[in-house]
């Protein structure tokens, strides 16, 4: 696939940290993000951003921002390839010992990744590293502060790590921490709605996740981001990988079936893998798992099935963990 590359960074050492950034028409939070990301105490760092073939001002504001400063990297897509085949390719064009991937409409914190990098090099083996989320609105006013409830992923037992990723009900934002990027590596990111679960706990199942107990990076909810402009089954596909627009999609299934490999996978003893199938067999009975299977084969003839399914828990049964939780405190 050809790109058009605005600026390469003069110094070909390797960083110790590469970002990739994939993003499709953010003008209006791009430039605060990436300003953000500049302004971190920790420099070791380059910033690789991957524009899917935006038709905003995206290009033009990432070119100028690639022109001052040589450790901005810029490419355009010549046609929208999806959301997750870009963040592959963000990756894939990443250097450095470290790897993160970087939201246009997020920011953080001035010291996340120096934090991060000391999380990491601290605790022994650990794949990842996250700090606690501020959650913020369009106008980057703070609306509330998550803490990590996934302490269980530090655990040195490789089945408390995978139980904890699997049952525990998560956000998933530790999609976006810092991975070492060579177990990362072998972990590529699957085209289908819920699949940074996946990714989420194959790396769990190589090694622990480290944490910084403080709110280092702010991620902003507005009516535009994808888990509330999408509902459909087919706009998510879409929106995931442009190839599978008119494929049917079973989402949850899919997430099941890559949990069984997962468990296929690891290297660990035949008790330790009876004790990883028996989580397995407890998801269906979490967290409406066993409904939303459901719901995903209601969906082939139903789409909005899916959308009402989801306001319908999150108003009535439990808030979908994160913003939706913060917004409930708060009223």
């Amino acid at each position: 696939m050809s790109m058009n590359e605005a600026a390469i960074s003069t110094d070909e050492r390797r960083p110790m940290v590469g970002l990739g950034m994939p993003v499709y028409n953010g003008e209006r939070f791009i430039g605060e993000a990436i300003r953000s990301i500049l302004d971190q105490s920790f420099g070791d760092f380059e910033l690789t951003i991957c524009d899917n073939a935006s038709t905003d001002a995206t290009e033009q504001i990432c070119r100028k921002f690639a022109a001052e400063d040589s450790r901005v990297r810029y490419f355009r897509n010549p046609a929208n390839i999806g959301a997750h085949p870009n963040f592959n390719l963000a990756f894939s064009r990443a250097r450095g010992k470290y790897f993160k991937w970087v939201a246009h409409d997020d920011t953080l914190h001035p010291d996340y990744l120096r934090e991060c990098v000391a999380g990491l090099e601290a605790l022994h083996g650990a794949v990842q590293c996250q700090s606690d989320l501020e959650f913020i609105d369009e106008s980057s006013q703070t609306i509330g502060v998550v803490p990590w409830t996934l302490q269980g992923a530090s655990s040195g037992d490789p089945v408390r790590r995978f139980g904890t990723m699997v049952l525990r009900s998560h956000n998933c934002y530790d999609i976006m921490g810092l991975f070492r990027h060579s177990v990362l590596a072998q972990v590529p990111l699957k085209s289908f709605h819920g699949a940074d679960r996946t990714l989420l706990v194959k790396m769990a199942s190589l090694g622990p996740f480290a944490h910084v107990h403080r709110p280092l990076i702010r991620v902003r909810d507005f009516s535009g981001r994808y888990t509330r402009a999408q509902t459909r089954p087919s706009d998510r596909a879409k929106w995931h990988d442009t190839r599978s627009a008119r494929r049917i999609t079973l989402p949850h299934w899919q997430l099941y079936g890559t949990y069984w490999d997962v468990v296929r996978e690891m290297d660990c003893g035949v008790f330790d893998k009876l004790r990883a199938v028996a989580i397995l067999f407890a998801w269906w009975f979490v967290h409406w798992n066993f409904a939303k299977m459901a719901v995903d084969l209601i969906a082939v003839v139903a789409p909005d099935a899916v959308g009402f399914a989801e306001r319908f828990k999150w108003r009535y049964i439990s808030p979908a963990p994160g913003i939706d939780e913060v917004r409930r405190k708060s009223t």
